[in-house]
């Protein structure tokens, strides 16, 4: 879908349709407008839609913002998909959209309408031979909110792009490919970027990535985008986890949990996502995202329980399952980011299913020793519609996850509180003296839908993204 923008008061010309925003009640509209909308059984309530024919456009597509003294960035990105996902129902094929709100909102409006905008009009129709046609969009607005409309784009075209790699199937994007788009961004934005193969695996000890590669004829890879501006204030590394598709290894996965497990790279595939928008952005933070990626498979030469692995800090694990990969390829990809010294280490993964038990299908856990960063995150999720909850790195549980044989096992020994045990298993891995401050998102929940929510249709969301690009810029 395309969108662009035409900096000016108010809309001209026609079209097929057009997008307005209504508060509930309808007390802006003429009288004999809400007449037909209350027909219609409309009220503005958030989420609500109705289409009445127009004169200029040969529709007027009604969305509701909800309550005008509720109303959040949200709300408008939820009225902008709303609409556009009408529009597209319509056959629409010249669409404008006024920014929603923006007598309220101003440039936060302007920049909201365009994200709802772009991710409600998201489809991976690739595969299909009946593909929508494309909408072409245009958002009237003044044109003191440029960088507004520009920073909208930015965050909803890298969260799109982030979808369109988790939505490929494993067949498609195995380890190389993960690898090779990674050096398609460094060739477009300039960044630095290396790649190792097994033999510089091996040289760098990253023998998580290696042990749980090992059982696929895909062979593993980890992946090093730096984005270095001469001025830098801060250094942030971003850490995704790539399994680009997990049957569990040997602790095979029953059958109905392994159908959507092309999705377990997505923490690696937000991370490229970022480093696109940062690549347009050109903040002036220096960022290194880091991915370990592999696929977990069974074979003669995979890994087995009761394996113990060594890693280069010194920390043994024992293997109580191979179904428990991402955290044993995460934890080199820490070691890393550690050395890089770091003001910021964030890592994000698909890591639990405890962690979509604990919160759902719709929120990601938040787990980080770091008050002031829990804080910013939040609020920033709240903006975004990114939502995060922060969970406890309890110290109480770490007995949990202590060896018999080595340092610590994997798992937990029992099955309870298992996203805080995965999250105080990667601690081990994070050098306390060299990085400043670490978070970690466990995004299984939010990452991948089985069914439409918001302005997402079922598959990939391209969360975290928006959020931690806006921290980013936060921390310019």
């Amino acid at each position: 879908m395309e969108v662009k923008v035409s900096y000016s008061s108010q809309h001209k010309g026609k079209g097929d349709a057009l997008i307005t925003g209504v508060y509930e009640g309808l007390k802006e509209l003429e009288q004999s407008e809400k007449e037909r909308l209350k027909a219609l059984n409309f009220s503005g309530k958030k989420g609500e839609v109705a289409v009445l024919p127009g004169d200029a456009f040969k529709a007027v597509i009604y969305v509701g913002l909800g309550k005008k003294k509720e109303l959040n960035a949200d709300s408008v990105r939820l009225a902008a998909a709303k609409g556009v996902k009408k529009a597209a129902s319509l056959k629409a094929k010249k669409v404008v959209c006024e920014p929603l709100a923006l007598e309220k909102l101003e440039g936060d409006a302007v920049k909201a309408t365009v994200e709802g905008l772009l991710l409600g009009g998201y489809t991976f129709d690739r595969y299909k031979e009946e593909k929508k046609e494309s909408l072409k969009v245009t958002v009237v607005g003044p044109s003191e909110h440029k960088e507004s409309f520009r920073l909208g784009r930015v965050l909803a075209e890298a969260a799109n792009y982030t979808r369109s790699i988790v939505n490929e199937p494993g067949n498609v994007v195995t380890p190389e490919v993960l690898a090779q788009k990674a050096k398609e961004l460094a060739q477009e934005f300039g960044f630095e970027c290396k790649v190792f193969d097994e033999k510089k695996l091996e040289k760098n000890q990253m023998v998580g990535i290696l042990t749980v590669g090992r059982g696929s004829k895909n062979p593993p890879r980890f992946i090093h985008l730096a984005y270095k501006p001469k001025k830098a204030k801060k250094r942030i590394v971003l850490v995704g986890k790539g399994v680009t598709f997990d049957s569990g290894g040997l602790n095979i996965k029953p059958e109905q949990f392994m159908k959507t497990m092309k999705s377990d790279k997505a923490g690696a595939c937000a991370v490229l996502g970022i480093m696109r928008a940062v690549g347009e952005l050109k903040p002036e933070v220096e960022v290194h995202a880091l991915i370990p990626t592999v696929e977990n498979m069974p074979d003669g030469k995979a890994y087995r329980p009761d394996d113990i692995i060594v890693y280069r800090n010194g920390k043994s694990v024992e293997v109580h399952s191979t179904d428990a990969e991402g955290r044993l390829i995460l934890a080199d990809a820490l070691i890393y980011g550690s050395e890089l010294e770091p003001d910021y280490m964030i890592d994000m993964a698909t890591l639990t299913g405890a962690c979509v038990v604990a919160l759902g299908h719709y929120t990601s856990g938040l787990f980080t020793e770091d008050d002031r960063l829990a804080k910013t995150l939040t609020e920033l999720s709240r903006q975004t519609g990114e939502k995060l909850w922060r969970l406890p790195l309890d110290p109480d549980l770490k007995e949990e996850i202590k060896g018999t044989w080595a340092d610590i096992q994997n798992v937990g020994k029992s099955r309870y509180g298992g996203a805080i045990t995965a999250a105080l298993f990667l601690e081990n891995f994070v050098d306390a003296d060299k990085v400043k401050s670490w978070a970690h998102l466990d995004i299984a929940g939010p990452a991948f839908l089985s069914s439409p929510w918001k302005y997402y249709e079922a598959g990939a969301t391209g969360q975290p993204v928006r959020t931690v690009v806006e921290f980013i810029l936060r921390e310019v």
